[in-house]
Order: C-alpha cells, then sequence, then structure tokens
C-alpha cells in the first residue's frame, strides 16, 4: 500500500509512518524543503500538484503549527489558521485532480469543533459545532476545505482528535517535570472534562479508519472514558508517585500562556461513538493505561516513536 502523508514530522504523524513502515507499506512524507531521500517528496500547499498523490492507496493530512509553542498574537493565529484550512484545501484540490485519484483521504480535525467550554454535555459527532472561540471556527473551516475531494467522489474522514498523550511531545511533558518534584498543579476550577486518548490508539485510529471502505466523515478520536481535570491530576501524580496539591486558575493560564489556556484545556467531554460502533477497540481505554502508555514511552520500553514539533490539536 502507498501512504502520503503530509505532517509527517508532528508527533502522530511521525509514529503513523513508523508504524505503517513497520508493515511494510511504502510511505511518502511530503516536505516543505527539499527532499532529502526516496521516501519524501517536495510541495508547496500553495501551488497544488495532483501528481504528488496519483497512484496512492492513502493520503494523511496531519499538518497543522503547534498550539502550544508561542503566545497567541496576531501573527501565530495566523499561522495556525492558515497551516491548517490552507494545507487541508491544498490536499483536497490534489486528490480532486490527481489522474489517479486515492480512495480516501484522511484529515486531521480536533474535538474543539465542538466548542471551547461544554460543561458536562456528551459529546458525539452529531453534536452541534461550537461558535465560542478562535478555535471552533478554526476548525469548522478546516473540515470544510476538504470538500472538493468529497465532490470528487474521494472518501473523507476527519479525525476530530483529542489530546494525545506522549511524552515524545504535546501536553504531557510540560506536566511531569513539576509533577516529579511534587509541584503537580490542577488546571482551573478542576471540573472541566479532559478527553485524551494515547498515542498508541491515536496511530491505530487512523489505520483503521484509512482501511476500512465503509468509514467516512467525522470520527471522535478519544478514549471512552473522559474525566474531570482534578482526577486526571491525581492519576498523574499516581502515576509518578507522587502528589498534587496546587492549582493554577483560569486568570493565570490566560496571563502565562494567552488565549491558548482557557481555548484548549476547557471542558469537553467527548465520546468516540461513531469510532466504537465501527468495530475499534482502544488497547489503552482509561486514564490510567494511558499514562502507563506514555511513561513507557519515556523510558523507551513503549512502541510511541514520533518525533518533531508536537501539535496538540484538541
Amino acid at each position: 500500500m502507498r501512504v502520503v502523508v503530509a505532517g509527517s514530522s508532528g508527533l502522530i504523524g511521525g509514529a503513523l509512518c513508523t508504524a505503517y513502515r513497520a508493515a511494510g507499506h511504502e510511505v511518502v512524507r511530503l516536505v516543505r524543503r527539499p527532499a532529502q531521500g526516496p521516501d519524501e517528496a517536495q510541495w508547496d500547499p500553495g501551488r497544488p500538484d495532483p501528481h504528488l498523490v496519483d497512484r496512492a492507496d492513502v493520503v494523511i493530512n496531519l499538518a497543522g503549527a503547534p498550539l502550544g509553542d508561542r503566545r497567541w498574537d496576531a501573527r501565530y493565529r495566523e499561522l495556525i489558521a492558515s497551516s491548517r484550512i490552507g494545507t487541508a484545501s491544498a490536499l483536497a484540490a490534489m486528490t480532486a485532480r490527481a489522474a489517479a485519484p486515492p480512495p480516501v483521504l484522511v484529515s486531521m480535525s480536533g474535538i474543539r469543533y465542538y466548542g471551547v467550554e461544554r460543561a458536562d454535555e456528551e459529546l458525539t459527532e452529531a453534536s452541534a459545532a461550537g461558535t465560542d472561540g478562535f478555535l471552533p471556527l478554526v476548525t469548522a473551516r478546516w473540515e470544510a476545505a476538504t470538500r472538493p475531494a468529497t465532490e470528487a467522489g474521494v472518501r473523507v474522514c476527519h479525525l476530530r482528535t483529542a489530546l494525545v498523550l506522549s511524552a515524545a511531545g504535546g501536553l504531557l511533558p510540560r506536566l511531569l517535570t513539576p509533577f516529579r518534584f511534587g509541584l503537580g498543579t490542577t488546571l482551573g476550577s478542576g471540573r472541566a472534562y479532559w478527553s485524551f486518548l494515547s498515542l498508541h490508539d491515536a496511530v491505530e485510529a487512523v489505520r483503521f479508519l484509512a482501511e476500512r471502505p465503509e468509514a467516512e466523515g467525522p470520527y471522535n478520536l478519544s478514549a471512552p472514558a473522559p474525566l474531570r481535570a482534578t482526577d486526571f491530576t491525581r492519576a498523574l501524580a499516581s502515576a509518578v508517585g507522587k502528589t498534587a496539591r496546587l492549582r493554577l486558575p483560569v486568570w493565570a493560564l490566560r496571563i502565562g500562556v494567552g488565549q491558548m489556556g482557557p481555548e484548549v484545556l476547557g471542558s469537553l467531554r467527548v465520546l468516540p461513538e461513531r469510532l466504537s460502533a465501527a468495530g475499534f477497540r482502544f488497547r489503552d481505554a482509561d486514564i490510567e493505561s494511558a499514562l502507563r502508555a506514555a511513561l513507557r514511552e519515556r523510558s523507551g520500553t513503549g512502541t510511541g516513536t514520533g518525533t518533531g514539533d508536537p501539535d496538540t490539536v484538541a
């Protein structure tokens, strides 16, 4: 199988490419710099080239500027939006115009499609879109950008991905250091629901959807047991053998990291209804097993091998 991947240097992308290669598949990584090997192809999203996806069995879009690397000033907000919407639009155009179109485009999205704050509401793929912040608006446009592929008859899956737990990148490494020194902190009030999944399950869910000919439309990539921030904090403290007594309020998050904190950490209780109904089985269905898997990655005994820029897509 020939798999073309955009965003292969990110947390999920690196692990996904490794998994596909280990299974004997050909992987072509789309890169914006000059290609440095036979498994790379240079591309420019501003100039979509359909030849790059010709005869591909799967095209996977995981591209997007990381959410947590910088403060969200006006310039970086534009980069967050353009790196998602522009890339999705370019890949959709390429798949639609290819002489031998790929049968499926799997495109990253995020659970912020549902909004910034939905309190205790259980959210499935049938739930209404949110309109209460920057990320929900970006995510809605991100998904809509793939419409040319759908109209051309290409099967499109949208990956509404929750917080991916991995010691290789994302939010978890930023939390681990203070927790190991007994300075674990509950972010916000502690009542917000956090939806998560392990890096292993994120990779396997992408492969599962790519290879099921009936899979199409939005899928929540989130473990079936979202939990409140206080319970997440308690589980993380237990996983590293420490306690967590501190609390960082939302206003302090805004001072420290600008708008990212409240937008990324607001309460979303997301359930993987369509993914589970399709037959996917989570290896790490609860927070304890997901954290154990992440800590095994840190010690080098796990299977996650993601490298490059971590992209917190939630």
